[in-house]
């Protein structure tokens, strides 16, 4: 079976030897604003002789050379993994057995662009890795791939971007059968349908006011690293928390508000005061001077008694 990808990550790449062992690749898509993700594909393209075809969004809504550049490959099908713009309908009937897009959620829970960063803010116990039938209503149509994937205690967007990574190599043989046969995906189970636009400033900002521990730990390890962490700030400075873990054990808060630096330990860094009156331990942070170790930032100056605030 010949296919085509598009694609304006890197999952192409980490995907290709999987992909290759069922299928040929006939072309690959790409946007035409510079990636640096995507110099790994370029590359696999001009060593491989593929042809490869830059597009933009007006490209495609003028209706550009895409279509006749796609017929001319003769693929049966085509393979999104991750893309910016919307694929227009009449482009999505020219491969025989259709377009195809990878999705990080059970669908239709987390239908958009960014479902493994909110699946993470949210807490949720597993994602789920999701090949499906692209039609002109985003993120629907037949499913032919579904498997669970539990998100392990800690995980950060990397690491689960990672294993779903390989889900998806270790599977891309059913994944290619199942396209090849038109066969869909019968499952017993209905997720809830949901949707979420990618992630803005303010659902990147710790709310030291009104979020948990847990919650705070959640958003930390859902914005990295694509989103250089949770956003914070002191003093007027802005600062990128990158990794936070719970401390354990009983301590009296008083009356200290939510935010400040409660304790510093020496040999590990600072522990600050959350709203659900726990210990959040500041393991790793990112100042506009480089990226720290929570030990390394207090000797650098950071005190118990500090306080860090919203972003606004």
């Amino acid at each position: 079976m010949k296919i085509i990808i598009f694609t304006s990550s890197s999952l192409f790449v980490k995907t290709v030897s999987g992909l290759t062992s069922h299928c040929e690749i006939a072309g690959i898509v790409i946007p035409e604003d510079f990636n640096y993700d995507l110099t790994g594909t370029i590359h696999y393209a001009e060593t491989n002789k593929i042809p490869l075809l830059r597009v933009n969004k007006t490209d495609l809504q003028n209706l550009g050379n895409l279509a006749s550049w796609m017929s001319g490959l003769h693929a049966n099908a085509a393979l999104v993994m991750t893309f910016p713009f919307k694929i227009p309908e009449h482009i999505l009937t020219i491969p025989e057995k259709g377009i195809f897009n990878v999705h990080f959620s059970k669908l239709p829970a987390y239908k958009g662009s960014a479902p493994l960063f909110w699946q993470l803010k949210n807490g949720e116990p597993q994602s789920c890795l999701t090949v499906h039938q692209m039609t002109a209503q985003l993120d629907e149509g037949p499913v032919v791939f579904s498997q669970d994937m539990p998100l392990m205690a800690g995980e950060n967007y990397g690491i689960a971007k990672a294993r779903l990574t390989h889900l998806l190599t270790q599977n891309l043989g059913k994944i290619t059968q199942a396209i090849a046969a038109n066969q869909q995906h019968q499952s017993t189970e209905t997720a809830k349908e949901s949707f979420f636009t990618s992630p803005e400033l303010d659902d990147l900002t710790i709310k030291w006011n009104q979020q948990t521990a847990q919650e705070i730990e959640n958003l930390v390890n859902a914005a990295n690293p694509l989103y250089n962490g949770a956003i914070t700030s002191m003093n007027g400075q802005q600062f990128r928390i990158l990794e936070v873990s719970l401390v354990t054990g009983e301590f009296t808060p008083g009356a200290t508000l939510p935010g400040t630096v409660f304790h510093v330990d020496p040999h590990h860094g600072p522990m600050v005061l959350t709203t659900d009156q726990k210990l959040l331990l500041i393991n790793i942070i990112e100042t506009p001077e480089g990226v720290f170790s929570g030990k390394k930032i207090c000797a650098m100056g950071l005190k118990a008694g500090d306080h860090f605030l919203n972003l606004n």
